[in-house]
């Protein structure tokens, strides 16, 4: 039987009290004007990185096309500024933030909540739920990947995807919006509406305009800004972010289940949902290209909250990864799990109160 260990044994060690240490960890600022690369992921884009603009939409439940039809691909390349391979737990993301910005000018209502998922879900669906605001949400994803392609290998003129499940396009996209497991397997959401499984985005995007947060249910104005908050993201999120750093290559997805209407392109159902300045466009000398914002500290690995101590405040995160056991924030011994293995290498960590 498995039996957990009690983590209110740590504290019999002792602190030192008003100990006072100069810290030691690395803390990186950095932000990135522009993304490395960045690609409307649309099976009729045959202008491959070339596209000024990436229209978002939904094509929900049309067989042939995704559900998350028309996403945007954005990649930043972190090695020259966050130093690359020293291990995943030495990146404490202490902010990161992702901002795009709004090329259409009152096309589509701001919509900055979670949306059941059943509201995307055809009206004649019996589990179908009516959406209690207009429109859905922005939402950015970590980028997966199938065909062997890798954040390594695939550039903004690689081909969009393979064989199609159902022609011309469904679930055939070599980049594609994921849901990561503890392990880091990612799961292809673009069909996720028709396939009715639950997933959420890394993160939702906020609004602004120069008077602040868009009111929710108002048309969104030419050059707002989309705020996406990546520090925030769940276990497996978080710890897709360490692994990018690691590596020096974050690639993200953004998308929206907001749908269009008619063919390809949204034919003449006319334009109702939002598209993205890339940086192909001439805006983008006016600072509307995609940008990356982080906030990282590089330290040991059981220096959760990046102050180059382990102490009470790592002890607390420590426990709350624990206590869940799947959390992978906390994961010391790269099981994919935070559990009693971590928990003897966390507490001789914490009995030496430095990082070493």
């Amino acid at each position: 039987m498995f039996t957990r260990l009690c983590p209110a044994a740590l504290l019999a060690s002792s602190l030192l009290a008003g100990f006072a240490s100069q810290a030691r960890a690395e803390v990186v600022n950095v932000e990135f004007p522009a993304p490395a690369l960045d690609r409307w992921m649309y099976p009729f884009n045959f202008s491959f990185g070339a596209e000024s603009r990436a229209s978002l939409f939904a094509a929900l439940n049309q067989p042939g096309f995704d559900d998350r039809d028309a996403e945007l691909l954005v990649g930043f390349n972190t090695a020259e500024s966050v130093p690359a391979g020293r291990g995943r737990l030495s990146y404490k993301i202490l902010s990161a933030t992702l901002k795009v910005y709004i090329e259409n000018d009152n096309a589509f209502f701001y919509d900055p909540s979670a949306d059941p998922l059943a509201s995307s879900f055809a009206t004649s669906d019996p589990g179908y739920i009516a959406d209690s605001d207009p429109s859905k949400p922005i939402e950015v994803w970590p980028a997966g990947y199938r065909n062997g392609f890798t954040a390594a290998t695939y550039n903004e003129d690689s081909p969009f995807g393979g064989t199609p499940a159902v022609q011309p396009a469904e679930g055939a996209r070599n980049v594609f919006p994921a849901l990561l497991d503890n392990a880091q397997v990612a799961t292809d959401v673009a069909r996720q509406v028709r396939q009715k499984f639950p997933a959420s985005p890394m993160a939702l995007g906020r609004l602004f305009d120069e008077g602040g947060e868009l009111i929710p249910g108002t048309l969104v104005p030419q050059a707002s800004e989309v705020r996406f908050d990546l520090a925030s993201a769940s276990s497996a999120n978080y710890v897709y972010l360490q692994n990018a750093l690691q590596f020096g290559r974050i690639r993200l997805v953004i998308a929206t289940l907001e749908p269009t209407s008619g063919g390809p392109g949204g034919g003449t159902g006319g334009v109702t949902y939002p598209r993205i300045y890339t940086k192909e466009n001439a805006a983008a000398a006016l600072g509307y290209a995609p940008q990356l914002t982080l906030q990282i500290a590089i330290t040991c690995a059981a220096d959760f909250n990046g102050d180059d101590l382990v102490d009470d405040a790592d002890f607390t995160y420590f426990v709350g990864a624990y206590n869940d056991l799947l959390d992978a924030r906390c994961d010391l011994n790269g099981d994919t799990v935070t559990d009693d293995a971590d928990f003897v290498l966390f507490a001789s960590a914490y009995n030496e109160l430095l990082c070493n």
